[in-house]
């Protein structure tokens, strides 16, 4: 019963969790960000990435209290949901700020170094995507945990990422400080486990 509860659920944690991109996706269609729909989509994507990396973060502790212990089955798609937006804003970038200029993009490499961060947690992402899979859990085994744990240095990536690039606004940088420093502090002892994956006698 309760699988079949969950296979019925999922759609709509999939519409809810994808209106962030119909939204933008639609207002962009209806030129509300033109003249310059790059610098406002970023923004956009990059907070929406950062939200839900907040939310996987914080799914460890909220799933330990028994009332809320059944959101643990969507930590997997919170996950994901977080790559997806972090690609969107990779995407964006891109295409829409960059125009696809190499000459663009590498003069970007030299005057903002918070790339490199950005680009980073993107791809330690990636390979908890692609290894988030039933399969992938079972083939890797013990090493799953220990491997998932990275995403707690995808999250310092954020923070730094998010402080790096700050002119004149900090606001999003201290609000999403402010959210996953306390979660990383709480967090960060377990990643001594790490040493399982490397210390095989």
């Amino acid at each position: 019963m309760a699988a079949f509860w969950d296979r019925r659920e999922k759609p709509y944690v999939l519409i809810v969790f994808a209106l962030p991109f119909v939204w933008m996706f639609s207002s962009l269609l209806m030129g509300q960000y033109f003249p310059d729909p790059g610098k406002l989509l970023m923004r956009l994507s990059g907070i929406w990435a950062s939200v839900f990396v907040v939310a996987v973060m914080a799914m460890t502790l909220i799933g330990k209290f028994k009332p809320l212990k059944a959101i643990n089955r969507y930590r997997r798609f919170i996950g994901l949901t977080a790559f997806f937006y972090g690609l969107l804003h990779f995407v964006i970038y891109l295409v829409l700020f960059a125009g696809l200029s190499w000459t663009w993009i590498s003069s970007d490499l030299v005057e903002k170094p918070y790339i490199y961060v950005g680009v980073a947690a993107l791809l330690i992402m990636a390979v908890l995507a692609i290894t988030s899979t039933k399969k992938m859990v079972r083939a890797l085994g013990k090493k799953w945990k220990p491997l998932h744990r990275l995403m707690y240095v995808a999250a310092i990536g954020v923070i730094a990422h998010l402080w790096w690039q700050v002119k004149d606004d900090v606001s999003l940088a201290v609000y999403f400080s402010v959210l996953l420093v306390p979660l990383l502090i709480v967090k960060i002892p377990t990643l001594p486990t790490y040493k399982k994956l490397f210390n095989k006698k």
